[in-house]
């Protein structure tokens, strides 16, 4: 198994900083030497508070990174959907030391964790074996990451407190895809003039709908395109298909009879 440690990512900083300090001993220039020693310990400094910082504030939603870089370069889910295999969403609860690895679409196991500076063990995950993670810092991103194997999982905060499992991913597509308000170019009933989307998963002016949720998982839909699920109160769900082009947002209605099943029902531009 391949590790990443913080450590030597430390030791490569300093020994890094140090050579950058004294490389010009032969040649000193007396002006900016001492200003470049300061920037460069101040530097080292910051980074080293950051790691800090980061490391001690884990309990949260840790997503899979390869998911992330797909769904911004396809803007789809449904495109983007095998990236969350296997793992799509770790889920660490520090406050009872409990873990929890998110299989593609919701399903997932949990267990015990034991933290070891940079390193993370989760002792048993529904009777399987024990799984060791590891930390990996991005100075320049100043992001940490959860390393298991060849997967990165990028830190998602969306609260102090650990949600459940998928709705990490649901406020990150969010973000991505759809937060924000958008003005209608071409719309029928129910779709508005105008309609907004949150992280939270709420939606206004659109007709009755007050929330929303992305389908994760397409084996039971028909067509190969995002879906929607809009919400009316506490029962009743509609599912819309949808498709992001730049700043248009469209959506369409699936029509086995129409001659290429689906029938565009409104069109909306992202407002600034």
């Amino acid at each position: 198994m391949k590790t990443h440690s913080i450590n030597r990512f430390f030791q490569f900083l300093l020994i890094a900083s140090l050579v950058t300090l004294f490389s010009c001993g032969n040649e000193p220039d007396e002006g900016a030497s001492q200003e470049e020693i300061l920037i460069e310990q101040d530097s080292v400094a910051e980074v080293l508070e950051e790691v800090d910082i980061q490391r001690d504030t884990l309990t949260g939603n840790w997503i899979n990174a390869d998911f992330l870089a797909e769904l911004r370069k396809n803007k789809s889910v449904y495109f983007s959907q095998n990236k969350m295999l296997p793992v799509a969403e770790v889920i660490i609860d520090e406050s009872t030391n409990r873990m929890q690895l998110v299989f593609g679409y919701n399903e997932g196991c949990g267990g015990t964790f034991v933290r070891t500076n940079d390193q993370l063990r989760l002792e048993a995950c529904d009777s399987n074996a024990a799984i060791n993670f590891n930390f990996e810092y991005d100075p320049f991103k100043k992001e940490l990451f959860l390393i298991q194997d060849d997967i990165r999982y990028q830190f998602v905060r969306s609260s102090i407190k650990v949600e459940e499992a998928g709705l990490g991913v649901q406020k990150l597509i969010a973000k991505e895809m759809l937060n924000g308000n958008w003005q209608s170019a071409k719309a029928v009933k129910p779709f508005g003039g105008k309609i907004s989307f949150d992280e939270k998963g709420f939606v206004r002016g659109l007709s009755s709908y007050n929330k929303y949720s992305f389908v994760l998982g397409y084996d039971s839909y028909p067509a190969f395109m995002d879906v929607i699920k809009l919400q009316r109160g506490a029962q009743q769900t509609d599912n819309w298909y949808w498709q992001l082009e730049g700043d248009s947002l469209r959506f369409f209605s699936f029509n086995e009879s129409a001659p290429d099943m689906f029938e565009q029902k409104a069109v909306y531009v992202r407002l600034p």
